[in-house]
């Protein structure tokens, strides 16, 4: 019969206890100096190596001719506790024999010594499953047993343990398996069992492992009944019903161009492949994930497990976009995610969401507007944006390439008499400076709510703001008493007199001041662009 790899494989010393070094360790130094403690906890997620870990234990402790801290795997002992069969070693399994009356059944056994060993050895598996009733029967047993017992409980779950069974256990937690670690061990099993495989099939393995060893070795094993003679990356792909970089690229190209139409086609193609949707979300998630690191760490290539020429692709890819973006298209994945593990059409969600990660124009949420503002800050550190005042009035344009450029000059406007001394080209001038005080004292959503606003005049104290209609959240969130009066006090302050706020539209602001007054927007955008980057365009 045949005998899957992860149990052909399983360890057979503590030196094949992979990527759990914190744990073998002390098992090795207690072994050693022969300090075997009377109950052990093993936590960690699945297929990490906890029940492989304690059946080595149990080995260890009851060999006739140990090898140092490993067991010899040849005297009786051991090749009992290998073949299952051993009188003097009990694997429980709490999820099917967790009610009192099984664990009074186990107390009455441990009162007969071991046969062949030293211990009498009790492995009880996802321990966090027995009722309050039997842990309350088990508790006092755990604590004071015979000396030839030893109790190795095992859970993925250890916050259901009352803290009573807790604290009478030496606990150790198992980690995550690295990448690393399962890629070596992939590499020693292909070699042993004359598999040809691919690298990259192994890392593409690896990484789909979510840091367990036997998930590691069920695919490998999934694989090897493949009709190929070798293992490659697109067989294994196959086997896990996901997709190749190029597709996933070519969604994020979509998005990122808002071409909605396309990112459709794709999902099409998908669908119509028998990809996973879930698996596809997944595998979104991270690209987008790799894209940010990127952004934000030095050396990439510590914190993504890619080749160097995908993640030098990456990087190209991440120039075209912003953090702010790549943090909301993971918020949607996110969602998306949860929503699909109860929903009997994931792909429809899918295609709902790839629609919002394509309109970041519209998406009137905190994600999106912060995604809008960081294009809008991008767009003037680069020099090169068009800002419309009027369809049929006035357009000025900054450009990078006119700097050295002799531009003819515009005749100067009459500026407009206000009432108070204040005039609104001053007010435009101080006005980034604002902004950034806004900043300065750590006010980040009052700076949200303004930094799309311009200031369209100033009288008698009252300073009116315009918006564009995509930025009505803004604008109403500034509308808010409490907000507005806490930007009136900041404005006041940095102003240097009492400033009232009031918020409008840009049509409304248009269709209240005269040519003169857009005319003197033109003059502020030169003091804030500098005025040999400013073309001003007037059109009938």
């Amino acid at each position: 019969m045949y005998t899957a790899l992860y149990r052909k494989w399983r360890p057979k010393s503590f030196d094949d206890v992979y990527g759990q070094e914190q744990v073998t360790i002390t098992l090795k130094n207690e072994i050693l100096g022969n300090k075997i403690s009377h109950a052990y906890l093993f936590c960690g997620t699945r297929g990490t190596g906890k029940t492989s870990t304690a059946k080595l234990l149990a080995k260890a402790v009851n060999c006739k001719k140990p090898e140092g801290y490993n067991p010899c795997n040849s005297c009786e002992s051991c090749i009992s506790i290998n073949q299952g069969n051993s009188i003097d070693v009990f694997e429980i399994d709490a999820a099917s024999n967790r009610g009192i009356d099984d664990i009074r059944n186990l107390r009455e056994a441990i009162k007969f010594t071991p046969t062949l060993g030293k211990y009498k050895v009790y492995i009880i598996d996802e321990v966090h499953m027995l009722t309050n009733e039997a842990f309350n029967a088990l508790l006092k047993t755990l604590e004071e047993p015979p000396d030839y017992v030893l109790f190795i409980l095992a859970t993925t779950e250890p916050h259901k343990l009352p803290a009573t069974i807790l604290s009478r256990c030496q606990r150790f937690d198992f980690k995550r398996i690295s990448i690393d670690n399962i890629i070596s061990r992939i590499n020693f099993i292909c070699g042993k069992e004359g598999l040809d495989i691919e690298e990259a099939a192994i890392r593409l393995i690896a990484r789909n492992s979510d840091g367990a060893m036997r998930d590691a070795l069920s695919i490998l094993d999934q694989c090897t009944v493949l009709e190929s003679k070798k293992i490659t990356h697109s067989e294994v792909l196959e086997v896990l019903g996901i997709v190749n970089d190029e597709f996933i690229f070519g969604i994020g190209e979509a998005v990122l161009g808002g071409d909605a139409g396309r990112a459709m086609v794709l999902i099409n193609e998908l669908a119509a492949g028998g990809k996973d949707i879930n698996q596809f979300i997944r595998d979104l998630t991270l690209h987008y994930r790799n894209v940010l690191m990127t952004k934000v760490v030095d050396k990439a290539e510590e914190v993504i497990d890619m080749s160097p020429e995908g993640i030098e692709i990456l990087k190209n890819y991440a120039q075209s976009c912003t953090k702010e973006n790549i943090i909301r298209c993971i918020s949607i994945l996110s969602d998306l995610e949860n929503e699909t593990k109860w929903s009997s059409y994931p792909r429809t969600l899918l295609e709902i969401a790839i629609v919002k990660m394509c309109n970041t124009v519209n998406d009137n949420g905190m994600d999106g507007i912060l995604a809008r503002l960081a294009k809008l800050e991008e767009s003037i550190s680069k020099g090169n944006m068009l800002i419309p005042i009027s369809e049929s009035a006035v357009t000025f344009e900054t450009k990078s390439n006119i700097k050295d450029q002799k531009q003819p000059k515009q005749a100067q406007p009459n500026k407009p008499k206000l009432k108070d001394n204040a005039d609104i080209s001053e007010i435009t001038k101080k006005w980034s400076g604002f902004i950034q005080e806004l900043k300065n004292k750590g006010k980040i959503k009052l700076r949200t709510y303004l930094v799309l606003a311009k200031p369209v005049r100033y009288e008698n104290g009252l300073m009116v703001l315009s918006y564009s209609k995509e930025d009505v959240f803004c604008k109403e969130a500034l509308e808010v008493t409490s907000v507005r009066i806490e930007v009136e006090a900041v404005a006041s302050e940095y102003f240097g007199e009492a400033v009232k706020l009031k918020c409008v539209f840009e049509e409304e602001a248009l269709d209240d001041i005269g040519i003169e007054d857009k005319i003197d927007i033109i003059a502020a955008a030169k003091q804030f662009a500098g005025e040999d980057k400013v073309e001003v365009i007037l059109e009938e």
